[in-house]
């Protein structure tokens, strides 16, 4: 009896979770972003990946009021080098080719070795 109270109480928490996260997208997705003068702000999706823009050793300074922020001094980026492009290597020239090493002489085969001689049998044991 225990177990289906608890089963009942996970499902109620998990049914709450949902709501709540449906009720704050639905809060997000009707606000909008806007600027000092009150102009909306173009929105999109933020995707791909770049150099991150501020490396954090060069503060930034703002004037924050109670519902706006000003940048009052930010860093400007420094451009990156321009990279020369590389010079080709020339082409090398083909290798000659080799001749082909003769084949080896046959060796002859070993003489055969002569058999044997079969031992004598020994006397049998008590």
């Amino acid at each position: 009896m225990k177990t289906k109270k608890w089963i009942a109480y996970g499902v109620t928490g998990i049914v709450g979770l949902g709501l709540i996260a449906g009720g704050a997208t639905a809060a997000a997705t009707a606000m909008d972003l806007r600027d000092a003068e009150g102009t909306t702000l173009p929105g999109g999706q933020v995707t791909g990946k770049s150099t991150p823009t501020l490396d954090g050793s060069t503060p930034v300074k703002m004037d924050v009021t109670d519902d706006t922020a000003k940048v009052v001094t930010a860093v400007t980026p420094t451009p990156s080098p321009v990279t020369p492009p590389s010079a080709t290597t020339p082409v090398t020239p083909p290798t000659p080719v080799t001749q082909a090493t003769p084949p080896s002489p046959l060796t002859p085969p070993s003489p055969v070795t002569p058999a044997t001689p079969a031992t004598a049998a020994s006397a049998p044991s008590n």
